[in-house]
């Protein structure tokens, strides 16, 4: 053991950084997942936002034309299984006008949500419209679109990219810290307190638990997970099968020795003459 502690090399050390860059993955997955899958979706409704929801924000500004129209048909509003009507999500029960009107010389179409027996079939309406996109119209009090909270791409910034920029943040900031630690930080003496497969969990881990004492000799617990395949892993395996468990070397921080990491000599031996090329996850 002491020739192990001894072989750890001297700071500052080489770090890998493919290794280093896998700590806290399940941060860095969840982080990206939510930064990327929520940004596109924000821009998807972005775009989508430049069609009735802009139209609709068009015809709130103004200035607009009014015009008489014919309501034309009537949409059935929607019913659940048993019948009843189903209010939509601002509690309103509203259907589809359809209706048609004249504007200068041209007979033209549109449709607009209005509230549940607010128009009739063949009754007069009087329309709203651009006029110089009277493709632009609904019926005056009625919507064009109703917006979702859901579907705005501000909320999906602030709900899902925003927090997932956030765990990229602390994905980093822990790569950083653990680096550092790698890089310059002390070598102890650890006691394994324990090692248990980690459940659910692709690649298969190990959670190692362990204590040592810092350069004041202060006793520290430290534990993290470890990649059952890698050099730290295999050799924690073992042990853990044969039911002795071994002191190992670890790494911790002067002024923060918790953050105590435990690892192999093989592990700070150049790239291409490791056989075993984990850094404990």
């Amino acid at each position: 053991m002491m020739h192990e502690v001894r072989c750890i090399p001297t700071a500052p050390r080489r770090v890998r950084a493919g290794p280093v860059l896998a700590h806290g993955w399940p941060l860095l997955a969840v982080g990206a997942v939510m930064t990327v899958v929520g940004g596109l979706w924000a821009w998807m409704l972005f775009l989508a936002a430049g069609a009735k929801p802009s139209d609709q924000r068009r015809l709130d500004e103004g200035p607009t034309e009014q015009v008489q129209g014919v309501v034309d048909r009537v949409d059935e509003p929607l019913r659940d299984r048993s019948g009843n009507l189903v209010p939509w999500h601002d509690a309103v029960q509203r259907q589809t006008v359809h209706y048609q009107f004249r504007w200068r010389d041209r007979d033209l179409m549109g449709e607009s949500l209005a509230e549940l027996g607010e128009c009739a079939v063949g009754s007069d309406v009087t329309v709203e419209l651009l006029a110089h996109e009277p493709h632009i119209n609904r019926i005056v009090g009625t919507l064009l679109h109703l917006e979702r909270a859901w579907l705005q791409p501000g909320n999906w910034l602030l709900g899902v990219v925003g927090p997932g920029a956030l765990l990229l943040l602390g994905w980093l900031s822990g790569v950083l810290r653990l680096r550092h630690v790698l890089v310059h930080g002390d070598v102890a003496v650890g006691t394994v307190l324990g090692v248990w497969p980690v459940r659910g969990v692709l690649p298969e881990m190990l959670r190692v638990a362990f204590v040592f004492r810092d350069r004041h000799a202060v006793t520290q617990r430290g534990g993290h997970w470890v990649r059952v395949h890698s050099g730290l892993g295999r050799r924690l395996a073992q042990q853990l099968q044969a039911g002795r468990y071994e002191p190992m070397p670890v790494l911790h921080g002067r002024r923060s020795p918790r953050g105590g990491r435990m690892l192999v000599p093989q592990d700070f031996l150049p790239a291409d003459s490791l056989h075993i090329e984990e850094l404990p996850a």
